[in-house]
């Protein structure tokens, strides 16, 4: 289809980032470098699809640590034609809070790591989807190019409110913040930022409602919302596709003895899901190029109305 555009993106948050959210106590053993993003590799290898992963660096560096098998598992994906991208080194809740000066410390201390991999990062994504003017002129001071903490859902910024009130009340706390109610608004179009010197590449949301179109939802989520928002993501003529490590998480396999969400569902499901959804999109871009494209000549997505599926 003529203007159709496709670009995939995977957070490789480790098993502890999803305990601190939900408030609850396991073995957070390091699974997402060294067992869960092999999974995406071969999956992505089947459907040749080039993807863009944003690396936490705090676990980088503790693999290297350790032997570095995950750092071994990034240098293949850029082996096989893969992005590297900067998801901060402390991956902090608060950090929408910090001022420029401690933000672009974790900035530089990551992007070190990552060129130690055989990386050139050029590209950020904030923790929790939330971002501020400090973070997002410290990401500008590194040189990068573009910007993709946005998922411009504030009905996602809704349930999380929801969902963290429920939280407290059963005497759980989540490290999860509800800063940056900007972060969950806006273009969902890819664009230029006029803030700053960057492009920024949100998170692909329906219109309308601007329900998330992201792996949580589209892999996992009920089947009476699924099936909807699965048939929205495909007819939408440019797609963000944000997906997590744990999405392709296997409970008993990887010895995860907490009952998670994200978990719900099988993974041979989830992984069905995911190959049937990229397989009718065609071919992806990573995030540079896509920033690279915007930046220089334009893209039908920016145009009004250019990305305006079925109604869900």
């Amino acid at each position: 289809m003529p203007g159709r555009t496709t670009a995939v993106s995977v957070d490789l948050d480790d098993l502890g980032c999803y305990y601190a959210v939900h408030g609850v106590e396991g073995d957070a053993s390091r699974l997402a470098l060294v067992e869960w993003l092999p999974r995406f590799l071969r999956v992505f290898e089947t459907l040749r699809i080039k993807a863009t992963f944003f690396v936490i660096g705090r676990d980088l560096e503790v693999d290297l640590e350790d032997g570095g098998q995950g750092a071994d598992v990034l240098r293949a994906a850029l082996a096989a034609g893969h992005e590297l991208a900067s998801h901060s080194w402390a991956h902090a809740y608060d950090m929408s809070a910090w001022d420029e000066a401690r933000v672009l410390e974790d900035l530089r201390r990551c992007d070190e790591l990552l060129r130690a991999v055989g990386a050139e990062p050029c590209g950020f994504r904030a923790p929790g989807y939330t971002h501020s003017a400090a973070m997002l002129r410290a990401v500008a001071t590194m040189g990068y190019r573009y910007d993709s903490s946005c998922l411009p859902s504030p009905a996602y910024y809704v349930g999380k409110v929801g969902v963290m009130a429920a939280m407290a009340v059963s005497g759980r706390r989540s490290s999860s913040r509800l800063r940056g109610v900007r972060s969950f608004l806006g273009a969902a179009a890819p664009h230029r930022r006029t803030d700053v010197p960057l492009v920024e590449l949100p998170m692909s949301v329906t219109p309308r409602l601007r329900l998330p179109l992201i792996g949580t939802t589209l892999l996992g989520g009920p089947d009476w919302l699924r099936g909807r928002l699965t048939t929205a993501a495909q007819d939408l003529p440019h797609l963000h596709l944000e997906l997590h490590a744990v999405d392709l998480a296997d409970a008993a396999r990887d010895g995860i003895d907490v009952a998670l969400p994200e978990l719900a569902s099988p993974l041979a499901t989830r992984e069905a899901r995911l190959v049937a959804l990229l397989r009718g999109r065609g071919e992806c871009i990573r995030l540079d190029r896509l920033a690279d494209t915007i930046a220089g000549r334009g893209l039908d997505v920016d145009a009004p109305g250019g990305n305006q599926p079925k109604d869900v």
